[in-house]
């Protein structure tokens, strides 16, 4: 009986020998690997992002390096722009543009791009055509000064000054005693501080915007005649072939079509052929744009003054 299991256990036997041979041909497996790390995230690049670190408090992160250069203590700016002025200006302009042909550009500068406590600056200074010899605190002063220009400069190659960082500008600089003078003869026509321009001092979210509105003459309270902005549609007087006329609001006119509200709320719609019939629009703005070039000045007293005018009306 137990004769008739041996080619089964044969069988088994030989198939296990088979498997371990298998096993050993092929080698221990292989340790488990860690599952592979994510790269470290790296910083954003270009202006605005999350790359470059100043070498202090106060620098831009990220971006180009007139962005995160951390700059030096004032004092120290200002003592750079004094040996900018003695040494500098004469050739590449006070404001760092250059006088072509004896001056560069200054703002363009690679060397001063890549400078950061004047190393590229300095023996710059020691090759020029008549060469600059500054001690090593001179030329770090003037490398700071000339980098604090730079910090100021905007996107898209916009001049310094055009995006200034924690500046608050003040507009209320000019006299409010004589702004009350100016707006008697300029704006008293059409307006009134106890009327329509009643608290326009506390209207607005500060005085630069009070005064963009009343420059403007938009915000309405400042559109011309006292209307203010945002009414519609110009007035406009319609002269048909005959030349009978029509005024109202105009509500479109182009080279074929010529819509107009009447004074008593109708639309009248007219077919103009060769420019007939004839439109003269009138702006509303037009007294106020007028008063606005008389007060023009080179300095811009007028508009300062009846600014700080405007201010005082609570």
């Amino acid at each position: 009986m137990t004769t008739g299991y041996k080619p089964v256990v044969i069988a088994l036997v030989i198939a296990g020998m088979a498997m371990t041979g298998y096993v050993l041909a092929q080698g221990q497996p292989p340790a488990p690997q860690a599952p592979p790390q994510a790269p470290a995230e790296q910083p954003a690049a270009g202006r605005g992002g999350g790359g470059g670190q100043g070498r202090g408090g106060g620098a831009r992160q990220g971006g180009f390096p007139q962005y995160t250069r951390a700059l030096p203590t004032q004092d120290v700016i200002v003592r750079g722009r004094g040996l900018y002025e003695a040494n500098c200006a004469k050739c590449h302009a006070s404001d760092l543009r250059g006088t072509p042909p004896s001056g560069g550009n200054l703002l363009r500068s690679g060397v001063v791009f890549r400078d950061d406590q004047g190393e590229v600056i300095g023996p710059t200074l020691r090759k020029h055509a008549a060469p600059i010899t500054l001690i090593e605190p001179d030329v770090a002063a003037l490398a700071a000064y000339l980098h604090s220009v730079q910090a100021t400069m905007g996107g898209q190659g916009s001049p310094p000054g055009r995006n200034p960082t924690n500046v608050e500008l003040n507009v209320l600089v000019g006299n409010a005693q004589a702004g009350q003078a100016k707006f008697a003869t300029y704006c008293s026509k059409c307006h009134s501080v106890t009327g329509d321009l009643a608290g326009a001092g506390t209207k607005y979210g500060d005085a630069r915007a009070l005064q963009n509105a009343w420059v403007a003459g938009v915000g309405g309270r400042f559109g011309g005649g006292g209307r203010g902005g945002g009414g519609g549609g110009n007035p406009a007087t319609v002269t048909m072939a005959d030349g009978s006329k029509l005024e109202g609001t105009l509500v479109r006119a182009d080279d074929f079509l010529i819509v107009l509200t009447l004074p008593d709320g109708t639309r009248r719609s007219m077919a103009r052929v060769n420019g007939v019939p004839r439109v003269e629009v009138k702006d509303p703005q037009e007294a106020h744009k007028k008063m606005v070039l008389e007060i023009d000045d080179a300095t811009n007293a007028n508009m300062h003054d009846i600014t700080a005018y405007l201010a005082t009306i609570k």
